[in-house]
């Protein structure tokens, strides 16, 4: 991406969009109403304001050198040769424009070899305004040829850049040689403070007309213009009226001189302040999608949060699920707390369930399960245990830390807890309502197993609770008898 030209894939940062053509539409129509309204009083004399021309004069020069700086690095981005000659064009015009300003300001030499007088800075305004349509000129050229779309290689870019930056720097230097050194070379075309010689000369026709063909040529469409064509079209006209402005006053500070100078500086900062404001936009658009990045990443935490949650969630239930159990029972069996504490693992399932599907649907039994399952969870976490749908009609309990004993009491409880749900089973071979059997085992502290021991264990004595007549708990490694509930 670059701030020439772009395509319809790319990022439309640099296109220029129908706002910013309407400002700069508006703002070359004041300009040219303002200058028709100047050339009518261009002779009028106005006070010596000294402070007014260093004060544009470093404005347009700091304008000019800024926009070079920019450029220059956008050539550094996208090497491709336009940028280069464009970047070269406004170094060479801030570069003039500050000697000009020196020898006006009286602040260059005025004895010895290199002094300046209004003959020099006359020529120096002359070079000033004939480089930048100039450089213009060549840089329309370089778009419409096929050089544009030759990148140059970007080992050589550093040292292409310095060469052209020092030999933008010799060509002001030598320009100023021949204003100083070699002014008697230059024909006069200033008396006096007065500039009618500029004009019958021939000199300051051309400046005009030379400036004229630079603007006509920028404002041709070439294909897709990004926002750099745009306000360099702006500068050139800009550039074009102070021209006009300045051949029209005739002399120093009447209304056309100072007319002339603001139309000089909005030419050289009018490029650079877009250039900054799609730069303060990218950086406003970054921050923004820097904190949508930020919160997309939240939402996508807690959604993966969400998710891993859910993949361990049992749909139908919406008690953990077997995947969830299989791990909690490891992460529980190498806990540290291990060999200090007991862990007891309870088995249970529904009595007769197959028979309840079987005469009361399906969808009956689904119920049933959404019934039996938080009930189980509840008791379970009122003793800081897990609970888990271990299958079909199938739950396991981890109980953390609780002994056999402890853990027969809440064995009970759970037999309990599911009768008081009262929920009808006419066709069990147990009751007239939905019991559960339990199958329990407790590991001691220090002893060593493995998962599929542990629930091995625990089944075994669920199916001994089953074979006993189910409505009942039995634990592993007891043969003592338990009580059953009718």
């Amino acid at each position: 991406m670059n701030i020439l030209f772009y395509s319809d894939s790319q990022d439309q940062l640099f296109h220029i969009s129908p706002r910013q053509r309407r400002v700069a539409a508006v703002l070359s129509l004041i300009m040219i109403a303002l200058t028709v309204i100047g050339l009518f009083f261009a002779h009028w004399q106005l006070p010596d304001f000294f402070a007014f021309f260093p004060v544009i004069g470093a404005w347009g020069i700091f304008g000019d050198i800024l926009t070079a700086f920019i450029l220059f690095n956008q050539f550094r981005a996208s090497p491709i040769l336009p940028l280069l000659i464009l970047g070269s064009t406004f170094l060479l015009n801030g570069l003039l424009s500050f000697l000009y300003l020196m020898t006006l300001m009286d602040a260059m030499p005025t004895i010895g070899t290199w002094m300046t007088d209004t003959q020099s800075g006359s020529w120096l305004w002359c070079f000033w305004h004939a480089s930048f349509p100039i450089g213009i000129l060549l840089f329309t050229a370089s778009m419409r040829s096929q050089i544009r779309k030759a990148l140059m290689p970007r080992e050589q870019v550093r040292k292409i850049l310095t060469l052209t930056t020092l030999s933008v720097i010799a060509i002001a230097v030598l320009l100023f040689m021949l204003v100083t050194f070699g002014h008697d070379w230059l024909p006069v075309i200033i008396e006096n403070g007065d500039y009618s010689k500029l004009i019958t000369s021939g000199i300051g026709p051309f400046l005009w007309v030379l400036n004229a063909v630079a603007f006509v040529v920028s404002i041709f469409p070439y294909r897709k213009t990004g926002i750099l064509r745009v306000w360099l079209r702006v500068s050139s006209l800009a550039f074009l009226l102070g021209i006009t402005l300045s051949l029209s006053a005739g002399e120093r500070f009447t209304v056309g001189w100072y007319g002339a100078r603001i139309d000089s500086l909005i030419a050289s900062i009018v490029v650079v302040v877009a250039i900054v404001s799609e730069v303060n936009k990218l950086f406003v658009r970054l921050s923004r999608q820097r904190e949508e990045l930020k919160e997309s990443k939240q939402a996508l935490e807690a959604a993966n949060e969400q998710l891993k949650e859910l993949a361990g969630i049992d749909s139908l239930t919406r008690i953990a699920n077997r995947r969830k159990f299989d791990e909690t029972l490891k992460q529980e069996l190498n806990a540290p707390q291990r060999e200090k504490e007991p862990l007891s693992l309870l088995m249970i399932d529904i009595d007769f369930f197959k028979a309840y599907n079987d005469n009361y649907g399906h969808l009956g039994g689904d119920m049933v399960l959404r019934s039996v399952a938080p009930k189980l969870e509840s008791e379970a976490l009122a003793h800081f245990g897990f609970t888990a749908r271990y299958g079909g009609e199938e739950f396991a309990i981890i109980l953390p830390g609780h002994s056999e004993q402890e853990a027969e009491q809440i064995a009970e409880l759970m037999l309990e807890s599911v009768r008081s749900l009262n929920i009808p089973h006419q066709h069990s071979g147990v009751s007239n309502q939905i019991t559960i059997s339990v199958g329990g085992c407790t590991l001691y502290p220090g002893e060593k197993t493995t998962p599929h021991d542990l629930i091995h264990r625990a089944d075994q004595a669920l199916y001994q609770a089953k074979a006993q007549g189910r409505s009942r708990f039995v634990f592993a490694q007891s043969n003592r008898p338990r009580r059953s509930f009718p």
